[in-house]
């Protein structure tokens, strides 16, 4: 049985919503568990994707709406993105190594900074992003991640036959 960190009963807002995000975040790089770089880089749909372009998308998405949006840092190149057409193109230095250890990077970043808010409602220091708190910000990577771990579970399944259950427990054993 797969097995995904579930917030414990009692678990405040601010911990259930990191946690929720932490949890799309791990099921979505076992989606590359076990991979070569040149098979994470294929496209096995219709579409463009490939679980290494969803990868580095994700950290990169987390990365614009918590360091850039919520916490104000500036991202020369990520945001605003140079090029919004290349956003799911590979480029040749990409890999799931490299990839997975920018995503967990960022993952400690966006709790760090959750962490240190004073509440939730705590609107974004981004000018054009005032508009949205950390809440709406946490629920909205929620939603964007776990949307691209289904996308890259569909790729992956058609890779190689692998399922996200059986992903997730050879990455949870690898650890």
């Amino acid at each position: 049985m797969a097995t995904l960190m579930t917030p414990p009963v009692g678990t405040d807002e601010r911990a259930a919503l990191l946690a929720f995000l932490a949890n799309q975040r791990e099921a979505l790089m076992a989606c590359v568990h076990g991979l070569t770089d040149a098979d994470a880089g294929k496209t096995s749909t219709a579409s463009a994707l490939s679980v290494l372009a969803l990868l580095r998308h994700a950290n990169r998405t987390e990365r614009r709406w918590v360091l850039a949006a919520l916490d104000g840092r500036e991202l020369p190149g990520e945001w605003p993105p140079d090029d919004w057409s290349k956003e799911f193109v590979l480029d040749p230095e990409d890999t799931i190594a490299g990839q997975v250890a920018a995503y967990r990077e960022t993952g400690a970043c966006t709790e760090e900074i959750v962490n240190a808010l004073p509440s939730l409602d705590v609107p974004c220091k981004l000018a054009d992003a005032a508009q949205w708190n950390a809440r709406w910000i946490l629920l909205h990577l929620i939603e964007e991640t776990a949307r691209h771990a289904g996308h890259a579970d569909i790729i992956r399944e058609s890779l190689d036959g692998a399922t996200a259950p059986a992903l997730i427990d050879a990455l949870n054993a690898a650890q």
